[in-house]
């Protein structure tokens, strides 16, 4: 079988917010992080976005029915993140990120931790690890690595939406507990286990430990303190993104990079308190955000 994915572009907006008041006072200017600036200078990235759903057409958000799926059907027979690099190179693209784990709960990397992903599957035996494979690619082409692995929809454990797990009755269920518990594993591994990514996709945001949800800030500034994040925690060190409010890879204009509250999509606000850079994303052909067999055209 040979290996498909969805190449997604990205684009940063770099657009600054006025410094002058209405009667030319001087205002306090609302500035980005070190690394959110270093981020909108990158401007243009590409996702490889990969999961057990690339394998079959089952369709992409009907995760109640993909968090069981044999592990062994993960099989790609010429998985080559070199050969994800070059095209990345070729696009101009100077970051790219990385789905370590989509809805479905199954993960990219050796884990010590979570039962369910390339080690569980038949693919190099079980000693496969697309998350290495990556990075080592992204060092030899010199290109910033990212990296995707949302903890709000985990399907293996029953969680659809928000991170919560399904017929959760708070934050003290023991299954809430059980799964966030789960989540602050995983991610110490992916963020502690392979060096520092530049850009950490949360997508959909993540629950608060108040809520129930896992304490990933705490967990972010031990081990990817420079990581800006998208829709990450709004305490997240190095800062968040945010999205345009579409999948089309545009946004009007004029377009701001503060806005008014943390995660407002869409055109942000000039007179915003808070620097969260807008991302215009979008699959590159049919709206796929996975291959899909018989829709490359």
């Amino acid at each position: 079988m040979r290996t498909r994915l969805a190449f997604v572009s990205v684009i940063s907006l770099l657009i600054a917010p006025c410094c002058l008041a209405a009667d030319n006072r001087v205002e306090k200017l609302v500035l980005p992080t070190p690394e959110q600036a270093a981020w909108q200078d990158l401007e243009l990235g590409l996702f490889y976005h990969f999961d057990m759903t690339t394998f079959f057409d089952k369709g992409e958000e009907d995760w109640a029915k993909l968090g069981n799926v044999d592990p062994n059907v993960f099989n790609p027979t010429r998985l080559s993140t070199d050969q994800w690099l070059a095209a990345a190179k070729a696009l101009g693209a100077r970051y790219t990120v990385l789905v370590a784990k989509h809805g479905t709960g199954f993960i990219m990397w050796q884990s010590d931790v979570y039962p369910y992903g390339v080690r569980q599957s038949r693919w190099r035996d079980g000693r496969g690890d697309v998350v290495a494979d990556y990075m080592a690619s992204c060092r030899k082409s010199d290109i910033r690595p990212g990296v995707y692995c949302t903890v709000s929809v985990n399907a293996r454990y029953k969680v659809f939406e928000g991170g919560l797990v399904a017929r959760s009755t708070g934050p003290k269920d023991p299954r809430q507990v059980e799964y966030s518990g789960i989540a602050e594993k995983m991610v110490t591994e992916l963020w502690g286990n392979y060096g520092p990514f530049t850009y950490i996709w949360f997508d959909g945001g993540a629950l608060p430990p108040s809520k129930g949800g896992p304490d990933l800030v705490s967990i972010l500034r031990r081990l990817q303190p420079h990581a800006v994040t998208f829709q990450g925690p709004p305490d997240s060190p190095a800062g968040n993104t945010r999205w345009t409010g579409n999948e089309d890879g545009e946004i009007a204009y004029p377009a701001w990079s503060t806005v008014a509250a943390w995660n407002d999509p869409g055109v942000g606000d000039p007179a915003g308190k808070v620097w969260q850079p807008a991302e215009c994303d979008a699959p590159l052909r049919n709206h796929d955000w996975f291959w899909r067999p018989g829709r490359e055209a």
